[in-house]
């Protein structure tokens, strides 16, 4: 199956909406975007560490759910992978970084908000899971890109990113900040 993401009608992305089955039985998405094929970002989603774990490898997010921490998995978005990012123009790496004081994982495509979160906030860098766009100026990115809305919770040191503004709007009455755009990326 091949299907250009470009066009698509963004619908709205609830973390809890969409289940996607084991890895053993996951569809190999051979979605493009610009000429480039792109996978897809799942997050596990946990209620009793309050964490939601980022990750391009299916058997990463299937080995969270078997640990019994993490309850729920989705597709978020699509992006490029690690092999085909860096041959793509103007797409950046999505770093993920983990503190365990906090149980809190976040990506981000900024180093400058890598080496902050290592140096003064007790994060660790964990790599980079893809790649996506800084930002979507005429000179750059890809036609069809969505914005990633990016949202903390300081009373429960929690990350929550969404593709839906509303739902990104919903986070702030939750006691979640807006922290901005995370990176544009491909719908869901």
């Amino acid at each position: 199956m091949k299907a250009i993401l470009s066009g698509l009608t963004t619908a709205a992305l609830i973390l809890h909406a969409h289940s996607i089955p084991a890895p053993a039985i996951i569809e190999s998405r051979a979605a493009e975007a610009c000429g480039y094929p792109v996978i897809p970002l799942y997050v596990a989603v946990s209620g009793s560490i309050t964490d939601r774990l980022y990750t391009t490898d299916a058997s990463e997010a299937e080995r969270a759910l078997e640990s019994g921490v993490y309850s729920h998995q989705s597709v978020l978005v699509y992006i490029y992978s690690n092999t085909t990012g860096p041959d793509v123009p103007d797409a950046v790496p999505f770093y993920r970084l983990w503190s365990s004081t906090k149980t809190d994982h976040y990506v981000t495509a900024s180093w400058d908000e890598v080496e902050s979160a290592v140096t003064t906030n007790g994060y660790e860098y964990q790599g980079v899971v893809g790649y996506t766009y800084a930002d979507t100026s005429a000179e750059t990115g890809c036609p069809g890109t969505v914005a990633l809305h990016r949202a903390f919770n300081p009373d429960i040191e929690a990350h929550y990113y969404t593709t839906n503004a509303t739902a990104a709007e919903n986070a702030l009455s939750q006691g979640y900040f807006d922290q901005g755009i995370a990176a544009y990326v491909f719908p869901a």
